[in-house]
């Protein structure tokens, strides 16, 4: 193998800092890392995936599905990308036409899994089953299927099937399916990369990190707790240490190997609630509905007591899922502009026009209402005060970009956009009762998608450079089609 990328959800450079990890420790401290910045609104797996941001590829974490409504969707997989395989190729379409070999595992919104020289196992997601049993449409060949179900080969494991179905509330338990999750695709990986004998390797930690940052940071950062850390920090450090074993053996496994430890974001404690709407009925741009509101909030609050099993089976009725999806707080016929969010990430303004909303903005009003919500966004006291920061893409990228926000809002980290909050800015003070686990089962999250994903380069220096046009992650996709052009000239 020529060069590996070993991806894991929602960590940076300092989770690796706490003592836990003294080998990933040691590979960051030797290696060659990339100051980089993610909009939390393009999603990072598909920017290292596809090269290309979310302006392209309609890779948001969340936005419209547009056609007259203001139904909204966190849904999405490679295969939604326009003129995928053409103008938007993946990374191992464009190694496999190099004539290199590609071995991926667990990548986020690969499902179904794509033909590739070598082999492929798509992630949880992405349309793809969620749980602990791989499926055959999962697996390039399908013939590894039988392989990865005779060994155990967990898909993904996260909050609902570990708290709901599985009931493992003790911090030891619960951390312990994690780790077996962990094992399973470190073997997988090694067995697969070796029979298929891959020139490029890229296998992710998804679900398993991305929860233990969720949990363990306000755990350790919050003063307003009466948790008992002792036995959830022990467990989250056991976790941990499992982790930097399997990080070893791959490293190990493949010694002549370029190693790239990546992530798709940060994570970090929440400490404010921004409610954009707030902020356009101030300015005379919006029109809230408290009834519809009302209902928003109800659906949010209940939505982690349904098991995810009968919650699969309500989102196939048309009018609970349409329900669902439409969570505006807002006069949808009046409203000049409107924000709606309902997943950790970072969002932004969108124009209520009449051609994606059926709202009351012409067309050719867009870019007058996008002028007037910057200039009193940035100035405004609070956002002064609180460093945030309003921009637009250009009216080139605009025009492909009916998922993304007419305008940009960018937040420091910590403060999440959010349709509940009754104020523009409000701060967040949770108090964290003794159960960890029992409050993540009540759908009570302190944590938040951060900007500063993890990009290192353990062996050799990067070929790529940050640019005020490009610093986030599909400067990784770059330095690996750089990388391997140079090995085949």
């Amino acid at each position: 193998m020529k060069m590996i990328l070993i991806g894991m959800d929602g960590v940076k450079e300092s989770t690796f800092k706490r003592g836990w990890t003294p080998y990933i420790d040691s590979l960051l401290k030797k290696g060659n890392t990339l100051k980089l910045h993610e909009d939390l609104i393009s999603r990072g797996w598909a920017e290292i995936v596809l090269g290309k941001h979310a302006c392209e590829t309609e890779a948001v974490y969340e936005g419209p599905v547009c056609y007259g409504t203001h139904t909204w969707s966190d849904k999405y997989k490679l295969s939604d990308s326009p003129g995928l395989g053409e103008k938007i190729k993946p990374i191992w379409q464009v190694l496999n036409e190099m004539g290199f070999k590609v071995g991926v595992m667990n990548v986020p919104t690969t499902f179904p899994a794509p033909k590739v020289d070598g082999f492929l196992v798509s992630g949880g997601g992405g349309g793809g089953p969620i749980g602990q049993y791989i499926a055959k449409a999962q697996c390039w060949p399908q013939e590894i299927h039988e392989t990865l179900a005779s060994t155990g080969y967990i898909v993904d494991e996260r909050l609902p099937s570990l708290l709901g179905e599985k009931q493992l509330f003790k911090p030891q338990d619960f951390f312990n399916q994690l780790q077996l999750m962990n094992q399973k695709r470190t073997e997988s990986f090694i067995d697969l990369a070796n029979q298929f004998k891959v020139d490029f390797g890229f296998v992710v930690y998804k679900s398993s990190t991305v929860t233990a940052e969720t949990l363990l940071l306000p755990v350790l950062e919050n003063p307003n707790t009466s948790v008992d850390k002792s036995e959830f920090v022990k467990a989250s450090e056991n976790f941990y240490h499992n982790l930097d074993g399997h990080v070893k053996k791959l490293v190990d496994s493949f010694p002549e190997a370029e190693v790239v430890l990546v992530s798709d974001h940060s994570m970090a404690v929440r400490n404010y609630s921004v409610n954009a709407n707030v902020f356009l009925s101030e300015i005379g741009l919006q029109t809230p509905s408290s009834a519809k509101a009302g209902v928003f909030s109800l659906v949010k609050s209940f939505k982690h007591l349904i098991p995810l099993s009968i919650r699969k089976l309500l989102k196939k009725n048309p009018k609970i899922k349409s329900s669902y999806e439409s969570m505006t707080t807002f006069d949808t016929k009046s409203s000049k502009a409107f924000s709606i969010s309902f997943t950790q990430a970072q969002h932004g303004i969108f124009i209520n026009d009449e051609k994606r909303f059926g709202g009351p903005v012409k067309v050719g009003e867009i870019s007058k209402y996008i002028d007037q919500i910057i200039e009193e966004f940035n100035r405004h006291e609070l956002s002064v005060l609180h460093n945030f920061h309003a921009y637009t893409l250009n009216d080139t990228e605009l025009k492909t970009a009916d998922q993304f926000p007419d305008v940009v809002l960018v937040l420091p980290d910590g403060y999440l956009t959010s349709s509940e909050s009754k104020a523009f800015v409000s701060e967040y003070l949770p108090t964290m009762q003794k159960d960890v686990l029992l409050e993540a089962m009540k759908g009570k999250h302190h944590t938040i998608k951060a900007h500063e994903p993890l990009a290192c380069n353990v062996n050799c220096g990067w070929l790529v450079e940050t640019s005020d046009n490009k610093k986030d992650l599909r400067l990784v996709y770059d330095h690996i089609v750089k990388f391997f052009k140079q090995v085949n000239s």
